[in-house]
């Protein structure tokens, strides 16, 4: 039985799917022996056909394929084999943000860790909303899922967003309907909750609840029903962190309830206006963390899946070669 193909990538195993794609593990073969193994985002085949379905993912492709950042996944193809449309991006070990906080709990996470995580990101979403095109035309892209989900952890402790699936830019052929909303209830932005135009300040109030989420110990939305969720937010009135937690340093509640601040005038305008202030109190703390103390968090949460995971790749890969020399 050959293995599964999908343009020159060899498929080790199935990773994932969501409602617009499957996730693939594969590896592409070079000459004198040179593997590399990638992941492969597909169309999920009974949606290829749809215009609309096929315009969101070249849209998403077309993203990705502009986008070079440390904390930023890499994206090194975009193709097509048949009908069959795929990314190819960079195979991560590691772990996502929300399974981090599963295995570990938000409260045993330090706090200088948590902020280094947010800064990252934020150094990521920076980069992609001052995206410019080949011309010079400016993207204007807004992820509008930032979100534990969306951020991968690596074991060397990296920090890399993922899934521009939804993101806006301009120039993309697919529009979001009006009244049709987009984002992680939990963390989308008062003007993402109306279904209004949004700009980069959507991602930072979204960022703004991750650091509210790490300074209290906790979800921001726990069991509440959606629409209570969003009429909260819409109206301003989500609880300041300095509600539930009082003893957070005021510095840090500051910049919370500035990057959650109702109206996006009032918030940081940039991604790096935030990450700056983040960065300015990480640089006072006594406790100077890095990418070594991310990845030790990570590594020790995760050894044993490490190393499971680590064998089922070798077990897959073995298996594809056996069955390729066969063919």
């Amino acid at each position: 039985m050959s293995a599964e193909r999908i343009g020159k990538y060899r498929v080790i195993a199935k990773l994932g799917q969501g409602g617009m794609a499957r996730v693939l593990l594969t590896m592409s073969h070079g000459p004198h022996g040179f593997n590399k193994l990638l992941v492969v985002k597909e169309l999920r085949e009974e949606l290829a056909h749809d215009p609309d379905f096929l315009a969101m993912f070249l849209d998403e492709a077309r993203i990705a394929a502009r986008l070079n950042h440390p904390n930023i996944v890499q994206t090194y193809e975009v193709g097509s084999d048949g009908d069959r449309y795929f990314i190819a991006m960079e195979y991560l070990e590691g772990q996502p943000l929300n399974a981090l906080f599963r295995r570990v709990g938000r409260k045993n996470i330090s706090l200088e860790i948590h902020l280094r995580m947010i800064a990252d990101v934020l150094a990521g979403l920076e980069h992609a909303h001052k995206l410019s095109d080949f011309d010079g035309t400016p993207l204007n892209v807004v992820h509008r899922d930032v979100s534990p989900q969306n951020v991968f952890v690596t074991y060397d402790g990296s920090v890399k967003l993922v899934d521009f699936g939804i993101a806006k830019a301009a120039g993309a052929s697919s529009r979001t309907q009006e009244g049709m909303l987009k984002g992680k209830i939990s963390y989308i932005a008062p003007e993402q909750a109306r279904c209004e135009g949004v700009d980069a300040r959507a991602d930072v109030f979204t960022v703004g609840v991750m650091l509210w989420e790490a300074l209290a110990g906790r979800r921001m939305v726990t069991r509440e029903d959606e629409m209570s969720v969003l009429a909260r937010r819409m109206a301003g009135q989500d609880q300041s962190v300095r509600e539930v937690a009082p003893d957070v340093p005021a510095e840090l509640a500051s910049i919370c309830d500035k990057a959650m601040a109702p109206n996006r005038e009032d918030r940081f305008q940039s991604a790096r206006e935030f990450q700056d202030v983040l960065e300015r109190y990480l640089a006072s703390s006594d406790f100077r963390v890095g990418s070594k103390d991310v990845g030790a968090l990570v590594s020790n949460a995760f050894e044993d899946e490490r190393i499971r995971i680590k064998t089922t790749i070798e077990e897959q890969v073995k298996g594809a070669n056996q069955s390729e020399r066969l063919e």
